[in-house]
C-alpha cells in the first residue's frame, strides 16, 4: 500500500497533543467532583472512552485524508499495441561480477532477447544513474535500439548515484499522449543505493495504469565492483565496496503497479517477464478495459465515522440517576 498524500500523515502529530490535553482536562475535571463530594469513576470511564474515540477518529480520518492505494482495478478503454519504456540502470555497480561476465552484459544480453521477442512491439530507452536520460524516444526502429543498447555503460553518466525516481519520470514521460496502446515499463536495475521517493513515482505510474516490471540484477550477497586496472571501488575506510541487490524494493515496486519482479540470476528470468509482458497485453486486448490504481480510503473513512458516532452517544446520553 502507498500513500497518495504522504504529507498529510504529519496530521498524526495532533493525536499526541490531543491525548496530552485530554489527560489535563480530565484530572481537573476529577479534582471538581471530589471538591463537590461527587463520585468520579462513572465519569472518569465516560471520559475515558470519550477519548479514546476521538483519537481513533483522529487517527483513520488522517489515514483516509493520505489516500491510501493499492492493486489496479479494471476500467473499460480498449487498447491496441504495445509501448515498452525500458529503464535501464548503468551505474558503477552494474560492472560487478556476481553475474557472469558482469552486470551490465547479462543485462544488455536480456534487454537484446526483449527486442527481438516482442516484435511488434514498440520501445523507448532511458538510461539511468545519477540522473535520467531519454536515449531513444519511443521507436520500432530496431536497429537504433539495437544500437544503443551495446553502448550502455557507466560512462553515460558523470552524475553519481542512482536515482531510479528521475529514471521511471523519463520513462513514464516517454510515452505518447493519447494514441490507444498498452503502455508497461520494465526497470532493469541492481537496485543498490536507490534515491529518489519510489513510493511517490510508483503511486503515480499505478494511478496511470502503467505496470512495472522489474529485473533485479546480481544477488543478495554481492560482489565488488572493479574499476578496469585490477583494482577494486573502496570506501573512505579503504575497504572493497560490496554491491548487493536490494529485491525488496524491487519486489514492493512491481506490486504497487501491478508489473511482476523477476531476478535475472534465474534461469529463464527474462523469457518469463517476455511471457508476463505478453500475458498483460492479450488479456487487455481481449477483454477491452484497462488497468488504474485503486484507491483505498473508505477501509479507513467508514471506521472513523462509527468512532465518531461512539463519541457523540458516549456524551449524548444522560447521566445515569442516582
Amino acid at each position: 500500500m502507498n500513500w497518495a498524500y504522504p504529507a498529510s500523515l504529519w496530521g498524526l502529530l495532533v493525536v499526541p497533543l490531543a491525548i496530552t490535553a485530554a489527560v489535563i482536562a480530565g484530572r481537573k475535571g476529577r479534582r471538581s467532583l471530589n471538591a463537590i463530594g461527587r463520585n468520579s469513576v462513572e465519569w472518569q470511564v465516560r471520559s475515558f472512552l470519550r477519548n479514546l474515540a476521538m483519537a481513533v477518529f483522529i487517527i483513520l480520518v488522517v489515514l483516509a485524508a493520505s489516500e491510501p492505494r493499492s492493486g489496479r482495478k479494471p476500467v473499460t478503454g480498449e487498447r491496441s499495441g504495445l509501448d515498452v519504456a525500458v529503464a535501464f540502470d548503468v551505474s558503477r555497480s552494474m560492472l560487478a561480477e556476481d553475474l557472469s561476465p558482469s552486470r551490465l552484459d547479462r543485462s544488455v544480453t536480456a534487454l537484446q532477447q526483449m527486442l527481438r521477442s516482442l516484435d511488434d512491439s514498440r520501445f523507448s530507452l532511458i538510461p539511468f544513474k545519477g540522473d535520467a536520460l531519454l536515449m531513444v524516444p519511443m521507436t520500432e526502429d530496431r536497429v537504433v535500439l539495437d544500437m544503443w543498447a551495446g553502448r550502455l555503460g557507466p560512462g553515460l553518466f558523470t552524475h553519481p548515484g542512482t536515482d531510479v525516481e528521475a529514471a521511471l519520470r523519463t520513462a513514464r514521460d516517454s510515452f505518447p499522449k493519447g494514441d490507444g496502446r498498452n503502455r508497461v515499463l520494465v526497470l532493469i536495475t541492481d537496485g543498490d543505493t536507490l534515491s529518489g521517493r519510489i513510493d511517490r513515482i510508483s503511486r503515480d505510474l499505478a494511478e496511470e495504469g502503467i505496470p512495472v516490471y522489474t529485473m533485479a540484477v546480481g544477488t543478495s550477497e554481492g560482489s565488488t565492483i572493479p574499476l578496469g586496472d585490477g583494482s577494486y571501488v573502496k570506501d573512505s575506510t579503504g575497504h572493497p565496496v560490496v554491491s548487493r541487490t536490494r529485491m525488496d524494493i524491487l519486489k514492493r515496486l512491481a506490486e504497487d503497479t501491478g508489473g511482476s519482479f523477476h531476478e535475472l540470476s534465474r534461469p529463464g528470468a527474462t523469457a518469463d517477464l517476455i511471457a508476463d509482458i505478453e500475458e498483460g497485453r492479450e488479456f487487455s486486448e481481449s477483454r477491452g478495459i484497462r488497468f488504474v490504481g485503486v484507491n483505498r480510503y473508505r477501509i479507513f473513512l467508514i471506521p472513523s465515522l462509527f468512532f465518531l458516532l461512539f463519541f457523540l452517544l458516549v456524551r449524548i446520553i444522560p447521566w445515569r440517576r442516582r
